[in-house]
């Protein structure tokens, strides 16, 4: 009998959760860690694989399995997330023992139209539970320092340069 394989739809997921949605604008990888962990911990009590998959547009392929045995999918461009994971099902020996965690409409369809369970993923956020995962010391967030006058009045005068040369 095939290990029951969950394929989430990863930033999907995230903003179905609020303690992580928070962190897309200003961390997103973040963001991303936090998800994972939570889905090592879930994986951890249950006998399933998981599977989670992002846009990584521009960002080439990546597939990794980091501590926690979760595996880690990067679309690569110009595929999306979304594409990627019609794709898993399509190919997949047994979709009927997938669960797909996601909320977006056509990934659902599809993924039963192959027999797989689908679930949405603010349901499956209430089953990995609330709260921010501990993801060791966390990186500050940088924030540019405020320009200085000399500074401002040098990208003014860029910006009116800009301007001229355009005719405006």
């Amino acid at each position: 009998m095939a290990i029951p394989r969950i394929v989430v739809d990863g930033y999907n997921l995230i903003h179905a959760m609020p303690e992580l949605a928070r962190f897309v604008a200003i961390d997103l990888e973040r963001a991303r860690d936090g998800l994972v962990t939570k889905l090592a911990v879930y994986r951890a009590r249950r006998n399933v694989r998981v599977t989670v998959v992002f846009d990584g547009r521009g960002a080439g392929a990546l597939q990794t399995r980091p501590p926690g045995g979760v595996e880690v999918v990067f679309s690569r461009a110009p595929q999306n997330a979304d594409a990627k994971i019609k794709n898993l099902v399509s190919l997949a020996k047994n979709p009927r023992s997938w669960t797909v965690v996601t909320s977006d409409n056509s990934i659902v369809r599809f993924a039963r139209d192959y027999g797989a369970n689908t679930i949405p993923s603010a349901e499956f956020a209430e089953k990995l539970g609330p709260g921010v995962p501990r993801l060791g010391p966390s990186r500050p967030v940088q924030q540019d320092a405020p320009l200085s006058r000399a500074e401002v009045a040098e990208w003014e005068e860029l910006f009116r340069k800009g301007r001229q040369n355009r005719g405006g």
